[in-house]
């Protein structure tokens, strides 16, 4: 059976990093252990990537540029690739043009399109005509802006119709897609490979905070708890993520730069985040609460027995009743509150690194969310 995935490569430096990244990669990789034909058409940046072989996944770029409109262009060359490919199932995560390229090829080759939801609002209508109303950008722009955003959302909402089967990561995501499309989703969760125990590392009194920097993540809350916890003997709070706005990149720093309990990396490849997961003793959530769905982040940090302190987020209410954390429910002073008190517990945060990797590993590593992919892709589901 030959599958093709439809995104962003995660070994791609020049695309950043997301989680619909991480998950797309993780699968792709146990479906061609699982002797499946896998192909991957990865849209790039690089003009001087061509097409591979990685760890079994043959890999097709395609140019993606930043420009108004540039779906139309990508949309023919995708068709032509997966003309050249025609492959049995595509899949795609997360709302994109990919979405309505995907379901468009399958509907027209009788092949079989499978979609999967990423963030909290992934099924919600018109989420970029929100999202641009919401943003911080001139008026005048948002209206160059508008049709641009409203045709991919109708693109969106086009594909995901049409997508034979539906796979969410959690409860609420699910029922957003019943209530907005009136479709049935699968709850599949999020697939990783367990970490080898060869290579461990002690905990560290390291407070981690890793993601796309972006205002939606609210760096700065993280700061503003290292600076709370300054008197914190030996703490050092480490932000991680790359942005390629140059400008909120600084204003973080120069924000960091009287905190000696601050290190800021910049973007992490994520070869290295695992080393970083297993030394933390804590890692630190601030996104808001449409801005992450099932966040990769969460179970690397609990499959290294890594406590979780999260601002909003607890999909499945995972982290309260399975004490893999705390989540103060979008209450800004009981973050900070909690968090503090966390931090100097290290018992407590012992005991709940412990439950986390338990957790972890019978959750998310467990080869029946491969087998159950497969039984979607043979027709049996």
């Amino acid at each position: 059976m030959k599958i093709t995935v439809l995104g962003e490569f995660l070994l791609d430096e020049s695309t950043g990093i997301s989680g619909a990244q991480v998950q797309n990669y993780n699968l792709a990789s146990a479906f061609a252990g699982h002797r499946l034909d896998v192909h991957y058409i990865a849209l790039t940046k690089n003009k001087d990537i061509g097409s591979r072989i990685v760890n079994k996944i043959k890999v097709h770029p395609v140019r993606h540029e930043n420009l108004l409109f540039h779906w139309f262009l990508e949309i023919y060359f995708l068709m032509k690739v997966l003309n050249r490919i025609n492959p049995d199932v595509i899949y795609q995560r997360g709302r994109s043009y990919l979405t309505y390229a995907a379901a468009k090829w399958a509907r027209k080759k009788k092949k079989k399109f499978i979609w999967g939801s990423n963030g909290e609002d992934s099924c919600d209508f018109w989420k970029q005509i929100k999202r641009l109303h919401h943003s911080q950008r001139p008026f005048w722009k948002k209206i160059i802006l508008f049709p641009h955003m409203a045709i991919q959302d109708i693109f969106v909402h086009k594909g995901i119709r049409e997508a034979h089967v539906h796979i969410n990561q959690t409860n609420h995501q699910r029922s957003r897609l019943q209530k907005n499309y009136g479709k049935q989703g699968i709850i599949i969760p999020s697939y990783f490979i367990a970490p080898s125990d060869k290579q461990r590392y002690d905990k560290e009194k390291i407070v981690l905070w890793l993601a796309n920097l972006g205002q939606n993540k609210q760096p700065e809350l993280f700061l503003r708890l290292a600076e709370n916890c300054i008197e914190f003997n030996g703490w050092k709070f480490i932000l991680g993520g790359g942005t390629k706005k140059t400008e909120y990149f600084r204003h973080l720093c120069q924000q960091a730069q009287n905190l000696p309990n601050v290190e800021i990396l910049g973007y992490v490849p994520f070869n290295k985040t695992d080393e970083l997961y297993a030394r933390a003793s804590l890692f630190v959530n601030t996104s808001l609460r449409e801005a992450d769905g099932l966040p990769n982040s969460f179970i690397q940090a609990w499959l290294n027995n890594t406590p979780v302190l999260s601002l909003y987020h607890d999909p499945n209410n995972w982290i309260s009743s399975r004490n893999l954390g705390i989540c103060a429910y979008g209450d800004n002073d009981k973050f900070f509150k909690i968090g503090m008190a966390l931090i100097n517990d290290k018992e407590k945060l012992q005991r709940m690194g412990e439950r986390c990797v338990r957790f972890a590993r019978e959750t998310f590593c467990d080869e029946k969310i491969i087998d159950t992919y497969l039984d979607i892709f043979n027709g049996k589901l």
